[in-house]
């Protein structure tokens, strides 16, 4: 019985798609305090000349500059990344199931 359960379990979390499961916007600020932070001071976000003018410009920035330095970040830490600065700065409309709270609210 127990390994049944177990079995079950192990199905259930592997029918889970990356995209069901909210990103993690803590882990997206250490990722950022970690591998960006050299380069980016707060204000390069806020100024207002910036590219990303929505949710999904704000992911093909990180997606770009992950790629620049190396493109070692897989795709939950790009969203991870994304979601925090887009809860930090941005605050973008956040798309369904990748944002928790106040910015899955603001979905589009």
């Amino acid at each position: 019985m127990l390994k049944a359960v177990m079995v079950s379990m192990a199905l259930a979390l592997a029918g889970l798609s990356g995209a069901a499961i909210a990103a993690d916007s803590a882990r997206g600020s250490a990722i950022y305090e970690t591998r960006c932070i050299a380069c980016h001071a707060s204000s390069v976000h806020q100024r207002s000349a910036r590219k990303a003018q929505s949710f999904d410009g704000v992911r093909a920035q990180v997606l770009r500059w992950s790629t620049e330095v190396g493109g070692t970040w897989n795709g939950d830490e790009i969203d991870d990344v994304s979601v925090y600065l887009n809860q930090r700065y941005y605050r973008f409309p956040c798309p369904q199931g990748l944002c928790k709270g106040e910015q899955a609210s603001l979905s589009r």
